[in-house]
């Protein structure tokens, strides 16, 4: 984990309130598994509390990284505002357990689905597996058509399967995520998901299967980003304990935590 200063390579619009931010810096050495996220510190003394935001791709041989955010308040829209050259402060990255890519193996059926801002770590975690040989499966869903990205960007992976949903049908196909999966044949032998909870409660539930290898990342609100404040635990499955989503996590695997 580093505190560093970060430039701004690029910051752009990829989907309604949807921004996409390159950054370059040492930091970027550091990053090696997908899940884990930068706490971003917003531009000015007025607001605190940092930003947790995923990581959507890494280019180790140009030292960047790749986040996406969704504008929705004063934060994220001084964020949107970042022009190149500009530097932002990080924290990052953390999160002691991303998505497993290591585990899955050659011709085994690999599923990732992802909701929203929950679709930028499983390209990431997409791009390991491919590099490994690894065929993946991709269920996308949004709420409209303007809220759609990265839909190409899974394509062009190779042998990647890609199926868009949205919730009015103007782009894809009409529905939820969890009717595509219903729809599948036969359950996966890994799933990797993230998005919001109610989404990940649905697929737990759906794809719940001795077969299936399933994870979980939970996005959340959070203080420090470091397990101190404890503003970001959830209880475990079995009721016994907590766990801290910015220290422990923020990837779960199935009923590892109550959703």
């Amino acid at each position: 984990m580093k505190n560093e200063q970060m430039m701004v390579v690029e910051n752009k619009t990829i989907a309604a309130k949807t921004h996409e931010l390159t950054l370059s810096g040492p930091l970027v050495d550091a990053i090696d598994q997908p899940g884990t996220f930068l706490h971003v510190a917003v531009p000015g003394d007025d607001l605190v509390l940092r930003r947790p935001i995923s990581i959507a791709a890494v280019d180790q041989d140009v030292g960047t990284c790749t986040i996406v955010y969704k504008e929705m308040g004063v934060g994220t829209g001084r964020l949107a505002r970042s022009r190149a050259g500009d530097q932002l402060e990080m924290l990052g990255p953390l999160g002691e357990q991303g998505f497993p890519v290591e585990k899955p193996q050659v011709g085994e059926d690999v599923l990732l689905i992802g909701g929203g801002v929950g679709v930028p770590p499983l390209y990431y975690a997409a791009c390991e597996l491919v590099k490994r040989g690894v065929t993946v499966s991709v269920i996308l869903g949004f709420q409209t058509a303007a809220a759609i990205f990265y839909e190409r960007e899974f394509h062009e992976l190779p042998g990647c399967d890609v199926r868009v949903m949205t919730d009015d049908g103007s782009n894809g196909h009409p529905g939820t995520v969890v009717d595509a999966l219903n729809e599948r044949p036969s359950p996966p032998d890994w799933l990797f998901s993230c998005g919001p909870r109610g989404m990940l409660r649905a697929i737990e539930t759906h794809a719940a299967h001795p077969k299936t290898n399933g994870y979980v990342s939970l996005e959340e609100r959070m203080g420090c980003g470091i397990g101190a404040c404890f503003a970001c635990v959830c209880e475990t499955g079995d009721g016994s304990s907590y766990r801290k989503i910015c220290r422990e996590g923020p990837v779960f695997a199935f009923k590892e935590v109550v959703l």
